[in-house]
């Protein structure tokens, strides 16, 4: 409200309870968004909540990122008890302050998701200038927290998927994340531990529960889908010690029963799928539209299949020239980088693709992008396009080996003839956000790990 001009006048007589003089200077105003706050932030202070989210509603839908809208949105919806919806709107502001994250905390606190709810407790505390928000921080970590020695097991350079993971459970247990190959390490978090989390099922995992004893210990392995897709572990891996395997998506059963049957059988009773999730504050929503910038954030691997980038792009230039693909991600073969510099400029590329190595900050790359192109042969997931629908972005995904069961089936394409079908499809930049609120947020798979953490 104190964004508003003309509101100095309009908050005093709120205060003071004068709601239909406020009225009458609501209805003046001159911006709809304004408006409709207004209107809401009235109907609030009267008690009316739902007059109040009708209004909220309104101005979010005609302005979907403006921040004091849509914190009030997400207050009226937490006092109307609707917490999921709060926490939706809550995430969306772009730049959150103390209040934003106490507030979120309390759409986790009252559905029980106490990781969560501390971690957002702690970044409003962090910022925070009142001493209040840290006490309050500090009761609720000690009041939560539970003497449960949880090690997280990684080796060097493949801790990506978990850091934020072990951070956020860290709020409530007691949690070491040892990413090392050193094994006085290993086995001193081993020995330390109640539960151990072996992520991935790779040589560390064979190494572990072949040396290891067992102890009493909760053990849990997360099985990526480079593991299920190879022969290398699975065979040496002791899994009578493991409790639980965790998988990322439901297809990973299939391909683990498929080429790994003798496993699949001995391991299947003990397989929970979580899937994957994003730290939604991390990325900033906005509606976006259909036009001609097009991304691939990825390495540059036959995994890829990169090849069909340069299709795709001979295709688009001949419907209409404006079509250019901006390439974040590093060569991982010669070959590629040799075929791509050299077919370029062979059919007259140059100036529709462009090649910008690895990309630091993505989403300052993404700002002007309509689209994300994913040409892979397989994904167990493809966190490049969950990341591109939280921020409003359309991906255009090849329909790989359980693409139907993880993305938006409009999205999905067979052959590349299909593509400018689905540019010029209905772009529906809320639906893209939703639905990775809705299945992949860090809120659920917290949720989840949680569960498998205490119920093994």
């Amino acid at each position: 409200m104190s964004d508003f001009p003309e509101l100095s006048q309009l908050t005093e007589l709120i205060t003071q309870g004068r709601f239909s003089e406020a009225k009458q200077i609501a209805e003046k105003l001159p911006d709809i968004v304004q408006k409709e706050n207004a209107f809401g932030m009235i109907y609030y202070y009267e008690g009316k909540l739902d007059d109040a989210i009708e209004h909220f509603k309104k101005a979010v839908e005609i302005d979907p990122i403006n921040s004091d809208v849509l914190f009030n949105y997400g207050k009226a919806l937490f006092d109307k008890k609707d917490y999921k919806e709060a926490w939706r709107y809550l995430l969306r502001i772009h730049n959150k302050d103390w209040a934003v994250y106490d507030l979120l905390g309390d759409t986790q606190i009252v559905q029980g998701n106490i990781p969560m709810a501390l971690y957002y407790y702690r970044k409003a505390a962090e910022i925070s200038p009142l001493e209040e928000m840290k006490k309050k921080y500090l009761e609720y970590k000690k009041h939560y927290h539970q003497d449960v020695n949880i090690a997280i097991l990684c080796l060097p350079g493949l801790d990506n998927f978990i850091r934020d993971i072990a951070d956020i459970l860290g709020e409530v247990y007691n949690v070491r994340l040892v990413v090392s190959e050193n094994g006085n390490e290993i086995v001193q978090a081993y020995e330390w531990a109640d539960i151990v989390w072996l992520e991935w099922a790779n040589e560390l995992a064979v190494e572990v529960t072949n040396k290891l004893e067992k102890k009493g210990k909760k053990i849990i392995c997360r099985l990526h889908s480079y593991e299920a897709l190879t022969n290398a572990f699975l065979y040496k891996i002791v899994w009578d010690k493991v409790d639980t395997i965790v998988m990322v998506a439901e297809h990973m059963k299939d391909v683990l029963r498929m080429y790994h049957p003798d496993v699949y059988k001995r391991l299947e009773d003990k397989i929970k799928v979580i899937h994957n999730g994003l730290n939604l504050e991390r990325f900033r929503y906005k509606p976006r539209t259909r036009g001609y910038n097009i991304a691939v954030v990825a390495h540059i691997n036959y995994k890829k299949d990169p090849t069909m980038w340069l299709q795709i792009m001979g295709l688009l230039k001949k419907i209409d020239p404006r079509y250019n693909l901006s390439i974040a991600g590093d060569f991982q073969d010669y070959r590629y980088h040799l075929y791509f510099h050299y077919f370029i400029e062979e059919a007259g590329l140059r100036d529709n693709v462009k090649l910008l190595g690895h990309v630091n900050n993505i989403e300052e790359f993404l700002e002007d992008k309509n689209y994300v192109l994913s040409t892979s042969v397989h994904e167990s997931f493809g966190y490049n396009i969950a990341e591109a629908m939280a921020v409003g972005i359309k991906p255009v995904v090849h329909n790989f080996y359980g693409a139907k069961m993880l993305w938006v089936e409009d999205t999905l394409f067979n052959f590349i003839e299909e593509i400018p079908q689905i540019l010029e499809f209905d772009y529906r930049s809320e639906v893209y956000r939703t639905f990775v609120e809705e299945n992949y947020s860090f809120e659920k798979q917290i949720r989840q790990i949680e569960d498998v953490l205490l119920k093994v």
